[in-house]
Formats: structure tokens, C-alpha cells, sequence
């Protein structure tokens, strides 16, 4: 999956891990259980994206894979990781298959895997779940839980109104009553996951046309605030059209600072006034697409 929405959803996934496990094992036929989240690397070669345990009726582990590209193959690469989890686990292992949009789709996605012997007929039927986000009513993702709501965004329907679903979207975190940091992260993590299938110009005119509603709620608020967690916040125009033009470079510093962070560790006094400093939303964009490849802060830095 393409980059940073990977690491996106990695760190949304294993933050809300129980909202994952059970969405998928509803999906799956999975009896419903208290999950965990297990180990992901399967042998030296192997490392499935995630793996949960559920511990219903009938325990049973679901595998995870997440798409984004249209590429094929997938189904012989979900029966490797299916086996090799049944190997280590001895549990019975359900794979699903995540595809987060439409150009994700592959002929050969059927649901079903058939090997056939040298006489031609099927010696082995590999069954796996496939979910195709966009296609997904915005109520049944929104309903899934927190950890899950933000891909209710990428579907058709919250595409037809993109402003409405938000709104459906932030009413729905609001009724959680979640911690502020953790109803932020499920922002900044929206606000990048919608790279995937919106363009700049709507993410833009998306929060524009909500500023007024949103200005006293933690979503403005994010939008403004610099770093995020760093609590660098001193973005001040609200509502006016520099204000909005801020604090959209405000947010993709605090997404950068975000996911440079979980994987770098905190950034030092010398790197934040550097990208403090940044006022290219582009460049701060192409920093954060380099996170996972970028050697440390100071070659994330050098990003032109």
C-alpha cells in the first residue's frame, strides 16, 4: 500500500485493535470474542499485515491484509500468510482482504482460490473475505466503532456529500466521548486517509465549507494547531481565507510530526524550527510520503 497511508492505517489499527477484530470477524463469520492483536511476522520471509486472535466460541485469527493498488496475485499471497499463521497458531485463521478503493479492484479477487493438481481439477479451495470500502454504507463503518469510522469517508455515499458525511462523521466521535488526544489522532488520520481517494482542492474546500460550524470543536482546532501533540499552536485566523490557507499547512505539519515521530522518536528543538519554518504544503506533503524510507530527521529534512 502506497505511503503514508500505510503507516496511517497501521498506527489507526493498532489503536483501536478491538473496533478492527470485531468489524472483520462480523464480516468473516468469525464467532465474536475478546480479541488481541498477535505477532505479524509469520518466518524470516513472512509478515502479514495484521493478525488478531479472537477468543469467542470457537477461537479463531483473522488476518488482515489492506490494498490500495489493483495489483495481481493477492489471493496466492493471503493462502501463504493463511497457512503459515495456521502453522504457528494451530487455530483456525479467516483472511481478509481490505481494499480501500475502487482501483484496488483485481480480476482475480474473487473471494475464492482454487489449485488445481497436474490432472486440471482443484486439489485445494481457499476461501478468504474481501471488503471493498467504497461500496460500504457510511452508517455500517460509522458503527463499527472509532478505530474504524474514518474509511466510512472513502466510500461512494460519503462521496456524493463529502461535507454531510464529515459532519455524520464528527457526531459520531463526539458521542464516543473520547480523550482529546485520541479524538485528534482519529482527525489527523482521517484528514490524511482521504488522500486516497480525494484531491486537494476537496479536502480543502471540505474543512472551508465547515469552518464556521467547526470553529470552537477539537477538529478546527486541529487544523490550526501546529505539531499536533507537540502543542505548538499558534495558527489565529479563523474563518478567514488566510486563516483556512494556514491552517491546512498547520495540519500536514502536524501529520509530519506525527508519523515521523512513531517512527524516529521525538524531534529535536533544531528539526521542529526547521519545519516550523516549511510553508510549502507541497513539501511538507513529499516529507511526510518519505517517512517510512527516510533514514532519520535530518534525511526527512533534506526533502526537497
Amino acid at each position: 500500500m502506497s505511503k503514508p497511508f500505510d503507516a496511517t492505517l497501521n498506527t489507526l489499527i493498532d489503536a483501536h485493535a478491538a473496533d478492527w477484530a470485531t468489524f472483520l470477524a462480523v464480516r468473516s463469520g468469525v464467532p465474536p470474542g475478546v480479541a488481541e492483536a498477535l505477532d505479524t511476522d509469520l518466518s524470516a520471509t513472512l509478515q502479514a499485515d495484521k493478525l488478531f486472535r479472537v477468543n469467542g466460541l470457537i477461537p479463531a485469527v483473522i488476518h488482515l491484509e489492506l490494498e490500495s493498488t489493483g495489483r495481481l496475485g493477492i489471493p496466492k499471497e493471503l493462502l501463504r500468510y493463511n497457512v503459515a499463521t495456521h502453522a504457528v497458531t494451530g487455530l483456525p485463521v479467516h483472511s481478509v482482504v481490505v481494499l480501500l478503493r475502487p482501483k484496488a479492484t483485481a480480476t482475480d479477487l474473487t473471494g475464492t482460490l482454487d489449485v488445481s493438481g497436474a490432472d486440471g481439477r482443484p486439489y485445494l479451495t481457499f476461501r478468504y473475505t474481501v471488503v471493498r470500502v467504497w461500496l460500504e454504507p457510511v452508517d455500517r463503518l460509522l458503527a463499527a466503532g472509532p478505530g474504524v469510522a474514518p474509511l466510512a469517508l472513502l466510500t461512494n455515499e460519503a462521496a456524493t456529500d463529502l461535507p454531510a458525511a464529515f459532519a455524520r462523521f464528527r457526531e459520531r466521535l463526539r458521542a464516543e466521548q473520547l480523550p482529546t488526544t485520541v479524538e485528534r489522532g482519529l482527525y489527523g488520520s482521517t484528514f490524511v486517509l482521504c488522500g486516497l481517494r480525494y484531491d486537494r482542492d476537496q479536502i480543502v474546500e471540505l474543512y472551508r465549507s465547515l469552518s464556521m460550524t467547526l470553529e470552537d470543536s477539537t477538529t478546527y482546532q486541529l487544523i490550526l494547531e501546529r505539531g499536533l501533540a507537540l502543542g505548538e499552536a499558534r495558527g489565529e485566523a479563523r474563518g478567514e481565507a488566510r486563516g483556512e490557507a494556514r491552517g491546512i499547512v498547520e495540519g500536514a505539519r502536524g501529520v509530519l510530526f506525527r508519523l515521523g515521530t512513531r517512527r524516529f522518536g521525538p524531534a529535536p528543538a533544531g528539526v521542529v524550527a526547521a519545519v516550523q519554518a516549511i510553508t510549502d504544503r507541497d513539501r511538507l506533503e513529499r516529507m511526510a510520503e518519505r517517512v517510512q524510507d527516510a533514514t532519520g530527521w535530518d534525511d526527512l529534512i533534506a526533502t526537497p
